[in-house]
This record gives C-alpha cells, structure tokens and sequence, in this order.
C-alpha cells in the first residue's frame, strides 16, 4: 500500500437526525475530548494518527471497561473526527496557543486546550457547549482538574479575539494550510497557481466514497437502495459513490453483505487501467488493505497473488476478500518482501502487475492529516528511491506484451512523472501507454474539492476520470 490507506473512510462519528438511538448512545463530549487530547499529543510525540487513536482507544482507567462493539465504533469515531480536525490545524493552533498563553502548561493541559481550540475554528459544536465541555474534561481528570480555570479562560478569551486572531494566523499561508515551508515551495514549484486550491481541498473532511462490488449490485441498484434508506448519494466514478452524509461502515446499506467497499474514487482507476481478462495472472504488490485486490477480482475472473510485507495488514486483505465473496483459489495473499521474489513468485511471468508503492501520501492529506507532520524533506528522496528499485525488481517478473501499473497517493512530481520518465531511459524495453491526455509520463489526479456534482469526464482508454477524488499519480507501462 502506498504511504497511507487512501482507501480509509472518513470517521463514523455522524449520525442521522432520524436516528434516534445512535443519538441516544453517542459518547458524551467531554469523555471525547479527553481522549482526543491524548491522541493528539501521541501525533506530537511522533505517532501515526491511526497508531495514537488506537493506543487511546484500548480499555483503560480513562477510557473505562470494554464496550459493545457498536459503542466502541461510536466512540472511536468520535475522537477521530476530534483529534483529526486538531491535526489538520496543527499549524493554526500552535499560533494561536502562543499569543494565547504566557507559558507552556504542561502536555495533559496543552492538548485539551488544543483540541478545544480546534473545534471552536472548526464550529462544530455551539460555542457555550464547546467550553463547558472543555471545563468539564479538565475536572474530569487529576492531573488536569487544577487547571480548569485555565482551560476556560483560554478558550473565552479566544473567543473574544477571534477575529484578530484567525486573521492574523491566516496571514501566512503556512499556518493556513497547514504544511511546513518545504512542502509549500515544492508544490508551488510544481503546480504554481493551483496550489492554492490544491491546498484547500486538502483541508476538508474526507468524503465517504464507496465502491460497488459489480458481482454483487450494479451502480443503480446500490444508489436505489441507499435512497430506500434516507441517504443521499451521487455516482463519482464508474463503480463509485458518494455518500455525502459519512456514517459508520456496518450501517451502509450492503456493506456487510459484500455489496460495497469503502475506497477513494481515485484509487478506484487501478482496475479499469489494468484491463484485466478471465485467466491472466496478476500480481498486487503493496496490497494491504486489499481494496484493489479485490476490485481486479471483482472485475474478471483473473488470479491475483497480493503480496504484503507487514502480516496484520495482510490479515486484512483475507479479511475483506471473505466479506465481498472473492476468497478461493484465485486469490493468493503472501506475506513477503516485494524486493524478495523468490518469496513469492514461481517463475511464470505475471500479465499484469499493480504495483502500489511506498510513498510520502502527499496527495491523501485530508485523509490522514499527520502526514504533513511526520513527514521531512528528506523522505521523498528516500522513498522515490525505495520506488526506482521495486520499478526494477519488479519488471522481469512480467510477461512480453504485459503491463505494469505504477502507483503513489502522492502529488510530488519527483514520485511520479520523474520517476516513471527515468525508468523509461534506462529500460529499453519498457514504453509508456497513454492513460489520459498527451503525457507519456503518466496520470496525476490532483485532490478535488468536495462540491456536489454528477457528470464524469470521459477519457481516451475508454474508462473514466472521476468527478472526486484524492491525489494519485497512474503510469501505465507495457514490456515490448
């Protein structure tokens, strides 16, 4: 899988107002925002969001005893959606906590203000509800409780200088996208005058995008059913569908029964520019957590060995092949290292080969916002590196005629048409098919700004470009 799971859906935290019941039993603020705070400084401290998230979510003191599964999902999604919006305005709130306060209080302290302030930018929740909870999380914990004078202090006197001081934050366009200075320079260097909204859409909640499993339901069948049940939907992609109100997975009409995957419309292109047919073999490399396995399974009766390195992540390849119906013999999940063939491959040459790489996730920021904090300058060279030599590993594993799909969630041109356009002059046997327009060098998709829309943009290869979608760069590469 590439940096980050682009096929991760948006925090199941939102509820419809007709729901009375998942009303009735979501978590109390307060508790959310102690455990949001917590996850936040894990991210400060180094952690992924999901590696936080999770270490804050295990049965503890704080978090009291084990859950129903169903309140578990709840209240996970819940400190998502939390810890998410303070992460994604990382920049903007370390600004305003320095004109804030006089000095630093201590970590327990400074996260609760964080995400405190986080959702008064944000305006989720009425400005009264939002401190008052916020005083309520500071008592609610000793190490906290003798700073809760503090707590609503900050937050009022926030509020009664919001204006000046969003203004003032926003002045620089690093706090107000939220991205270190290197990062800015390059995407400016790369893409000048849309950057600006390049940034923007990275900024926004994620949009829920399902895939329909076409063994399961057509595009119209699952928009019908979604429309039985009250939820408002529109095509994005040729199997893909926005959900525009995000709801937990297990209460996605179908999701259970194998009807539909949770996957970006973007990621979705991989199955149609493969063109995959009844009989070939295919290696997916980079599989987990197995949504492009399952959509090249989906869409012919091939054989696909997905091949992944870390083993919990290829428990979850198994895990949703079994849930869509495609589980069997055509579906091979090796755990191994992609630069380790002999670990996996028998010798006979793949037709086709999907290689989703390592990479900085530079184009899934709204999906998974810690990348702009954990990631340096530096890695991009690593990783670009760490590409180049799977680009070569990989190519002789692939039969005359095949092709060999290149893939980053990734907006840094040094991951994608630069690398793909050096693995061309060195590979003599190796040329470019047109994906989309006149670049030999490949596609890159460019976050789409979540507007309402429906028509999709068609493209020479006769598949179709999505109207939604997050950034991703596709080179497609066939063995002369």
């Amino acid at each position: 899988m590439s940096g980050a799971d682009p096929t991760a859906g948006p925090a199941p935290a939102i509820f419809n107002a007709a729901d009375t019941s998942a009303r009735a039993a979501a978590p109390a603020l307060h508790e959310v925002l102690v455990l949001a705070a917590a996850a936040w400084r894990g991210v400060q401290g180094g952690q992924s969001l999901d590696r936080a998230l999770e270490t804050v979510l295990q049965p503890n003191s704080v978090t009291g005893p084990a859950r129903a599964p169903a309140d578990q999902a709840r209240l996970g999604g819940a400190v998502r959606d939390l810890a998410a919006a303070t992460v994604r305005r990382a920049a903007t709130v370390d600004f305003l906590l320095t004109r804030l306060l006089h000095r630093p209080p201590d970590a327990a302290v400074s996260g609760l203000l964080a995400v405190g302030i986080a959702q008064l930018l944000a305006r989720s929740y009425a400005d009264f509800t939002l401190v008052d909870q916020a005083v309520r999380a500071a008592r609610a914990q000793p190490h906290t409780a003798a700073a809760s004078g503090l707590v609503n202090a900050v937050l009022r006197a926030f509020l009664r200088q919001r204006e000046a001081l969003e203004a003032e934050a926003g002045a620089d366009p690093q706090r107000r996208f939220n991205v270190p200075a290197w990062w800015l320079r390059r995407l400016q260097a790369e893409y000048g005058t849309r950057t600006t909204a390049l940034l923007a859409a990275q900024l926004e909640e994620p949009p829920l995008v399902l895939r329909v499993n076409a063994r399961r339901a057509s595009v119209p069948q699952m928009l019908e059913r979604l429309q039985q049940q009250g939820m408002d939907a529109v095509q994005v992609g040729p199997s893909a569908i926005w959900l525009q109100r995000a709801v937990a997975v297990e209460r996605i009409p179908g999701f259970l029964e194998g009807w539909v995957s949770v996957q970006d419309a973007g990621a979705q292109l991989a199955g149609p520019l493969l063109e995959v047919a009844a009989g070939m073999r295919v290696l997916d490399v980079c599989a987990a957590p197995g949504g492009k396995t399952a959509q090249l399974l989906e869409m012919a009766d091939c054989s696909v060995d997905a091949v992944e390195f870390d083993p919990q992540r290829a428990r979850r390849i198994g895990a949703n092949l079994e849930r869509l119906g495609l589980a069997g013999p055509n579906a091979r999940v090796v755990v191994a290292d992609a630069l380790d063939p002999p670990a996996y491959w028998n010798g006979v040459p793949y037709d086709r080969i999907l290689l989703d790489a390592p990479c900085t996730a530079s184009g899934v920021v709204r999906r998974h916002p810690d990348v702009v904090l954990l990631r340096r300058e530096s890695d991009v060279a690593k990783l670009a590196t760490q590409q180049a030599k799977m680009l070569q590993t990989l190519w002789p594993l692939l039969a005359p005629a095949g092709r060999l799909l290149y893939v980053v969630c990734s907006v840094f041109a040094e991951e994608g048409r630069r690398q793909v356009s050096a693995f061309l002059q060195r590979q003599p046997g190796a040329r470019s098919v047109l994906i989309h327009g006149d670049d030999p060098a490949g596609l890159q998709l460019l976050p789409c700004a979540t507007a309402p829309t429906t028509g999709l943009a068609a493209q020479p290869a006769g598949a179709a470009i999505p109207v939604l979608h997050d950034g991703f760069f596709y080179a497609l590469l066939e063995k002369t």
